[in-house]
């Protein structure tokens, strides 16, 4: 059943002009795409005989001030954004999406990563790139 799952995800990825066996990460159900400087991680796996299907881009670490007031702005910011949202996990700040694989459609998936995409090149907080 998973392979159905990985299957569409490389379906999405050709359809977005990428090539998918240059995406695959280390393990089977595992995908980086770039999309400029952010890194967009797919992941399709089974836990407790559910299958899952998870988008995530790493955007940037925790600030050392005004953490509270940063983290009010996340709150604050989720509010405005479609069927994903920005996360925690051990001091950086991700966008999240999570869902069960069976629902999804090549159209779902593409969908998503476009939308991971633009929301991450929108999120205003990250710091630039230096050179």
């Amino acid at each position: 059943m998973l392979q159905t799952y990985f299957k569409l995800v490389d379906d999405a990825i050709i359809e977005l002009g990428l090539n998918p066996d240059e995406t695959r990460g280390n393990m089977p159900g595992q995908w980086n795409l770039k999309k400029g400087k952010f890194d967009i991680m797919i992941d399709v796996w089974e836990q407790e005989k559910q299958f899952l299907f998870q988008v995530v881009s790493p955007l940037c670490g925790l600030p050392d001030e005004n953490k509270e007031a940063f983290l009010l702005h996340l709150l604050q910011k989720n509010y405005g954004l479609s069927g994903i949202a920005y996360a925690i996990m051990d001091e950086a700040v991700f966008l999240k999406y999570t869902t069960e694989a069976a629902a999804l459609t090549k159209e779902n998936i593409i969908s998503l990563l476009t939308k991971t995409a633009f929301y991450a090149e929108q999120s205003s907080f990250v710091p630039a790139e230096e050179n």
